[in-house]
């Protein structure tokens, strides 16, 4: 039996942090049985510099871009990319583009009732899928509720304790010269970055399992 601790340092506005771990769960199922495999999720921020009530997504990243055709050429790329891994990418000229850090702290506190990753699937669908601003508090509530997280759970996401901690973890990547969504950490020692494709997720698995 092979013990394998992967931390994902992700954003949950980040298209290849989605389509990452969809390649990876897709590498993992091909493992079986004989691998054991904790998933924890840890913040990044993208966009570190949008306001807490988040800006136009055509805007901000037409700015970005340096072009709305550009813009329009990457989207169109990404939504097909997300065909072939199983994603809708879905984008409107409403979207907002929302600053993350009150959603990481759903995510840590989803992380200690044991449901981190539904609550990161979930958002990613409500972001990238249906369009609705995951920087929302009620949104944010919702999806946490869909997922099955509790009033405490929700009481503790909300709470200074998890915006110092959530903070701090941020701190403590950034010291560690992560700078890219998304990186995988596999058993303290390996890091991995980029969405790779699933195949070479699972031969970096299995190599790392036979030196553990």
């Amino acid at each position: 039996m092979a013990d394998l601790r992967i931390d994902i340092i992700s954003d949950l506005v980040c298209p290849w942090s989605y389509l990452g771990y969809t390649r990876l769960q897709q590498a993992i199922e091909q493992l079986g049985d004989d691998y054991r495999i904790d998933i924890r999720w840890q913040p990044f921020e993208l966009h570190p510099e949008i306001s807490p009530a988040g800006a136009d997504r055509e805007t901000y990243l037409t700015e970005k871009f340096g072009s709305a055709e550009k813009l329009n050429e990457v989207t169109h790329a990404l939504q097909q990319v997300g065909i072939e891994a199983g994603i809708t990418f879905n984008f409107s000229e409403k979207d907002r583009m929302p600053n993350t850090i009150l959603a990481h702290q759903f995510v840590l506190a989803a992380g200690k009732a044991g449901l981190a990753t539904p609550l990161v699937l979930a958002l990613y669908q409500a972001y990238f899928t249906q369009g609705q601003d995951i920087g929302l508090k009620q949104v944010l509530i919702d999806t946490a509720k869909s997922i099955g997280l509790q009033d405490t759970d929700i009481d503790y996401a909300l709470s200074e304790k998890a915006a110092s901690l959530t903070k701090k973890k941020l701190s403590h990547l950034r010291s560690l010269d992560i700078e890219s969504a998304p990186t995988y950490v596999i058993n303290d020692k390996y890091m991995i970055h980029g969405a790779h494709d699933p195949e070479s997720f699972l031969k970096v698995l299995t190599d790392i399992a036979k030196k553990a």
